[in-house]
């Protein structure tokens, strides 16, 4: 009998064409102050996560700043935005990039699931999954209090190497082999994830990806020239 086999899907500008996190904030601080001071909220958060790559502070670091703005806000709250939001980006012209979403159609139907693994989190990402009909979803959880999100994360921590725990774990559970499955990203924070799989392929956004896939046979996936 074969093994379960599964498709794990970075899914920021590897999936969708924009950054689910960054584009979900400004969305919230919209809803939750207006326009006006909603937009300088999110230039004041993304100055201070900038501030924090200058000075060389490591991404995982990043990522869980990221989070802490949501502190003390109820989840139910964030779910209702995070519904509103993708509704209102999902409608976007090449929301979607086309020759990973079909790349992800064709797994299914050869019968190999789909997995996301992100460093966006559950509630964010929940919509696109029901939209796309993913179960599995290997990202980042915030820690909850009655309710109400404490700003923290809860391990594994979805980014980088946080992905190659996620993933291993995620198929000794399944009792899978990584061999068997197959693995899609577009960032060097991908590699691990991608280096999980028998089969990764490289959506080329960048020169050294497009290096790196050569340099490793891996095939890959241009966006902008496939996309509809």
């Amino acid at each position: 009998m074969q093994s379960k086999r599964f498709a794990f899907f970075d899914v920021d500008e590897t999936l969708i064409d924009l950054k689910s996190m960054f584009s979900f904030r400004a969305h919230y601080h919209r809803e939750r102050l207006g326009a006006w001071r909603g937009a300088l909220a999110d230039w004041l958060a993304q100055r201070r996560l900038r501030r924090m790559l200058a000075q060389g502070l490591p991404r995982n670091d990043v990522n869980r700043a990221f989070y802490r703005i949501f502190r003390g806000h109820a989840r139910s709250a964030l779910q209702a935005s995070a519904r509103r939001w993708f509704a209102e980006v999902s409608r976007q012209p090449d929301f979607y990039i086309a020759p990973v979403l079909e790349a992800l159609e064709r797994h299914r139907a050869a019968g190999v699931e789909p997995v996301f693994v992100s460093g966006s989190s559950l509630e964010i990402l929940q919509p696109l999954a029901d939209a796309l009909d993913v179960r599995h979803l290997l990202v980042n959880r915030l820690a909850l209090d009655g309710g109400r999100f404490t700003g923290e994360l809860l391990a594994p921590q979805t980014i980088g190497e946080g992905k190659r725990t996620a993933v291993q774990t995620f198929l000794a559970t399944q009792g899978a082999n990584g061999a068997d499955c197959y693995g899609y990203g577009d960032h060097v924070s991908d590699l691990p994830l991608l280096e999980c799989v028998g089969h990764p392929t490289v959506v080329v956004r960048e020169p050294a990806m497009l290096e790196l896939a050569n340099q490793r046979g891996w095939p890959v996936l241009l966006p902008h020239l496939n996309s509809h």
